[in-house]
């Protein structure tokens, strides 16, 4: 049986733990994502031993470290990149200053590649050789699977499936383009419509919702769900919208991968099949009928549980490049 260490890092918290190959969570903890990195870096490695004492266990009975962290990243060189969301500063080496503080090997990898190779190795991509996760949280992100191993692109930064772009005349994305697909579908993107729409209009129906409590903030993604569910116009208006532009991306994203599977995390595990029905509509007007028949549009199999598995998931896949290591089917 191997043990790994996983790391997950985002913008609120920091979470480690410690994982076998079935993927069986044998200890965990978080902590607050701190203000500096080189503070983190002392909290990771603290909180990563103590642990480790906890299950009785040491350094050597771990065979990899994975890291689990929101891009941009320069994947090669194991080096974070200034984040809008992280305000620790550019070209930080946190893998190569975890390896040194852990006395673990470390590998660094975006959360969205992360997320896919959970979904592949403890999800419903058990077995297969081709398959796309698309996390469908604030933002848009994307992994992809394809022939048995996960691409990563020249920098390693390949599959930021969430800014294809649909419209060049289409909404401001937070990225910087307009007409990305994450905004049309991203949490945020989805956010600063419905507020910028209704913060003049307080007597609209979507204020009564008991979700949002009469209040301009509590417009999100949440409120749009709960519009649909009481038929309120509007809600069905931008649902529709939402759908339309999820079916154009996923359908750009299946047409140029042909994969398996494609798995919707987060947004899509709270809309069910609010989204999957409309998807299931919608997807021929965009995708060729062999590519509808031949690929499965499935919900996350992991939930809430692929963040702490994502880090995991990483080391798990160098020991697999290494062939020191086999997924089970």
């Amino acid at each position: 049986m191997k043990y790994v260490l996983g790391i997950d890092i985002g913008g609120t918290k920091i979470a480690v733990c410690i994982a076998n190959e079935k993927g069986d969570i044998l200890a965990s903890d978080r902590f607050p994502s701190t203000k500096t990195y080189k503070e983190a870096i002392k909290k990771i490695a603290d909180l990563a031993k103590k642990l480790l004492a906890d299950q009785k266990m040491t350094v050597k009975d771990i065979a990899a470290c994975g890291i689990s962290a929101p891009g941009p990243l320069d994947v090669p060189n194991g080096l974070l990149l200034r984040s809008p969301n992280m305000p620790w500063g550019d070209k930080l080496p946190i893998q190569k200053d975890l390896t040194k503080a852990l006395g673990i090997p470390a590998i660094l990898e975006n959360d969205a590649n992360a997320g896919a190779l959970a979904e592949w190795f403890f999800g419903c991509g058990k077995g297969k050789k081709n398959l796309i996760y698309m996390t469908m949280s604030t933002g848009v992100g994307g992994g992809v699977i394809a022939g048995g191993h996960l691409v990563q692109g020249h920098t390693g930064n390949a599959c930021e499936l969430g800014h294809i772009v649909l419209d060049i005349h289409g909404p401001m994305c937070n990225c910087g383009l307009r007409g990305c697909m994450e905004a049309y579908t991203g949490g945020k993107a989805v956010q600063q419509k419905m507020q910028a729409a209704l913060k003049d209009h307080p007597d609209h129906a979507f204020f009564r919702l008991p979700c949002v409590e009469g209040k301009v903030e509590n417009l999100n993604f949440r409120a749009l769900l709960e519009g649909v569910r009481a038929q309120i116009p509007l809600a069905l208006e931008w649902w529709e919208e939402y759908c339309v532009r999820m079916a154009q991306g996923l359908a750009a994203v299946i047409t140029s991968f042909d994969p398996e599977v494609i798995v919707l995390g987060t947004t899509a595990y709270h809309a069910g099949d609010l989204l999957f029905k409309p998807l299931e509509r919608l997807m021929p007007q965009f995708l060729w009928a062999n590519y509808c028949r031949s690929t499965e549009i499935r919900l996350s199999a992991l939930g809430l549980r692929i963040g702490e598995l994502a880090g995991v998931s990483v080391a798990f896949n160098a020991l697999y490049e290494k062939g020191l290591w086999k997924p089970k089917k």
